[in-house]
């Protein structure tokens, strides 16, 4: 029965561990979309036209599954019906949620309205969020083995007790047959729980 409670918690987990896997793919996809946009402002362009124009070019590099595309291909419909680019880029950043769309939607705000060579101040803007991108990405990489044994050790338990319980019932029966042997156990889920969370709270590297 004590097995049931742990339901919740692991769907909890999975859940949260889903979030964090389309939170990463939203950022790579919009370090990339940041700098084809900076590679259209080097060429010239001025900053609507980068900003279009990155759109197709991010389709070839995401051509299917895409993440932020439909959000890029609506904020593109906004400036196309004269919707200034600085309030269209703030509804899109606010909409994928990434704090590196927010921080870049308001310098670009800051640099419309002060004038200049804004599209400058966008690119070294940009060059610095993408390497804070690039940095938590490499983490990202490097902890990606620590999470594999992370999970194993986490199922691993939960298994052999599983196996236990259906080929030697007589074993395990006094941890569940009487009052002590439940509390035993239950006390052990609960630090099996915390242990879980404790781990992964050491693997997850904030940058």
């Amino acid at each position: 029965m004590a097995g049931i409670l742990v339901i919740p918690f692991w769907l909890k987990l999975k859940n949260e561990e889903k979030q964090a896997e389309i939170l990463a793919k939203k950022s790579l996809e919009f370090k990339e979309y940041m700098m084809l946009i900076v590679a259209g402002l080097q060429t010239g362009y001025s900053l609507e036209r980068a900003v279009k124009q990155s759109e197709d070019e991010l389709k070839k590099l995401f051509p299917e599954g895409s993440v932020i595309l439909p959000y890029i291909r609506i904020m593109n419909q906004k400036i196309s019906m004269n919707i200034q680019l600085e309030q269209a880029f703030d509804e899109f950043a606010k909409a994928i949620g990434l704090e590196e769309a927010i921080s870049l939607s308001e310098i670009i705000g800051f640099a419309k309205r002060s004038g200049g060579d804004y599209s400058k101040n966008i690119r070294d803007t940009a060059l610095k969020i993408e390497e804070n991108l690039s940095i938590k990405q490499e983490i990202e990489t490097i902890t990606t083995e620590k999470r594999l044994e992370l999970k194993v050790m986490c199922v691993m338990p939960m298994g052999i007790l599983a196996y236990i319980s259906l080929t030697s019932k007589s074993f395990i029966a006094p941890l569940y047959g009487n009052l002590v042997g439940a509390g035993v156990m239950t006390a052990c889920l609960i630090g099996y729980g915390c242990f879980m969370m404790l781990g992964r709270k050491i693997i997850d590297i904030k940058v």
